[in-house]
């Protein structure tokens, strides 16, 4: 499993990367803009901007997107 991990002082988010195929809901959906995508997968580059409201994690259609915040 290619998991990749991001943390901040309140977050903690996961992505798949196996399973990402950067579709790009994520961060079209996302009310933050934390997400970005990079060489075809998605990057929550402004992870610190992250309010919790779990929209990344329900857009996914691949639920690649694992949040602290979304149980």
């Amino acid at each position: 499993m290619d998991l990749k991990m991001w943390k901040s002082d309140t977050v903690t988010i996961k992505v798949d990367y196996d399973k990402c195929q950067g579709h790009g809901d994520c961060a079209d959906a996302c009310p933050s803009e934390v997400y970005e995508l990079s060489d075809g997968k998605t990057v929550p580059v402004n992870i610190d901007e992250c309010v919790e409201c779990c929209t990344c994690v329900e857009t996914c259609p691949e639920g690649a997107i694992d949040h602290s915040a979304c149980g």
